[in-house]
């Protein structure tokens, strides 16, 4: 009887021990998951509200139609995502854990014979979450919506320019290769127009009554009426060439008019080769995993730190892990294999770093790595410190 009660025991303070680190992961995953999800909506609301800003601004100069804005921006949303959710849950388990340090809730972890490498456990099944969301979107549906939307500009831009135009105004085309002049408009019809072309540094001066435009797929097809053509009129040799009834003159659409400079480096980037994008669209989704090791083991703050004081540190780990990947794929090239290992050799240091951290805390080695302790004895490292992370900041959105 007495051995009996003795197994009772034990397996009653088993079930309790297991029931508890239930509840600890359970609490754990939610305060991440709701910090995770706020910061996500605040960075989101952020970026596509700089776009709007952006593309009205095309707008209102007459590059674009301001009735696809709201179109090109919804099939931006899946690549927006795509690079937002990584640093959201990074962000969201440095917030987390540097709060529960600052409130000693932490303690109630270590307590039950927990450590840190256990919270990693805890907050993985959320991370894998995320990362087959970010996968699938980074993959598959990112890539597609934003070629959409590049087609959908760079097939209105040109049109929705020339429709735009307005008397006694210049309107550019193709890189300042030539440039249409008119002195009245009647709906889609142009009087009195000069057009203005140029190829290989010469250029020719078309006089017209009348202009009108087609559409034709690649090509946006101009119709000159009742003009006159000069030939090389800034050379010595300036001539006139004919006198026309009607004149056609076909002008390629150009494909640049959906460039936009903020964070071009992140969300707008010419892809050098396929497999550059392929390693592109994976890393995003690895850095999930090793950017959850290493948040969990920089987000202890001292008895008298501020619960966010991890923050600035966490933002330059970001930044400095986003823009070595970044640099890697901007110097892949097909010609040189080595290249192909840039951003392994990123995710390497990175997971490294984040391996030590765990080492360090298993074998209670005293040696400090931890971030804050950089930046904490003095304001000028803060600023040190913050001022490269601008400077990164800067880099990234050029």
């Amino acid at each position: 009887m007495v051995f009996a009660d003795k197994i009772n025991i034990v397996m009653h303070h088993s079930s309790q021990g297991m029931f508890k680190k239930n509840i600890l992961s359970k609490s754990l995953n939610v305060e991440v998951f709701k910090s995770t999800i706020g910061i996500l909506l605040i960075f989101f609301f952020l970026v596509v509200s700089s776009r709007f800003v952006e593309y009205f601004n095309q707008a209102a100069e007459g590059l674009i139609d301001p009735n696809i804005i709201f179109k090109v921006v919804f099939l931006r949303f899946p690549d927006f995502i795509t690079l937002l959710i990584p640093l959201s849950f990074f962000l969201g388990v440095v917030i987390t854990i540097s709060r529960m340090y600052a409130d000693r809730e932490i303690y109630g972890y270590f307590t039950g014979n927990l450590s840190q490498n256990d919270l990693i456990k805890y907050l993985i099944p959320q991370a894998i979450i995320y990362f087959l969301i970010t996968l699938s979107l980074s993959v598959y549906i990112a890539p597609y919506t934003k070629e959409l939307s590049k087609n959908l500009l760079s097939t209105d831009s040109l049109e929705e320019q020339f429709n735009a135009i307005k008397p006694n105004e210049i309107i550019i085309f193709n890189d300042f290769e030539g440039f249409i002049f008119v002195k009245d408009k009647n709906k889609n019809i142009l009087d009195q127009v000069a057009f203005l072309s140029s190829s290989n540094e010469n250029f020719s001066l078309v006089l017209a009554d009348k202009l009108t435009s087609s559409d034709k797929d690649s090509m946006l097809d101009l119709t000159l009426k009742d003009g006159l053509v000069y030939q090389n009129i800034f050379s010595e040799d300036s001539s006139f060439i004919s006198e026309f009834g009607e004149f056609n003159f076909p002008l390629k659409k150009d494909k640049e008019q959906s460039d936009i400079q903020t964070l071009s480096k992140v969300f707008d980037y010419s892809e050098k080769s396929s497999k550059s994008q392929k390693q592109w669209n994976i890393s995003i989704p690895i850095t999930i995993f090793i950017l959850l090791i290493i948040g969990v083991h920089i987000s202890k703050v001292g008895p008298r730190q501020g619960r966010l004081a991890v923050l600035l540190p966490s933002m330059f780990v970001y930044f400095l892990y986003l823009s070595l990947l970044i640099l890697a794929r901007e110097s892949f090239e097909d010609n040189n294999p080595q290249t192909y290992f840039y951003s392994w050799y990123v995710h390497t240091f990175f997971f490294a770093f984040g391996v030590y951290a765990m080492l360090r805390s298993n074998l209670n080695i005293n040696i400090s790595i931890n971030a804050t302790s950089i930046i904490r004895k003095s304001n000028s490292s803060r600023a040190i410190l913050l001022l490269i992370i601008l400077l990164i900041f800067l880099w990234i959105a050029s």
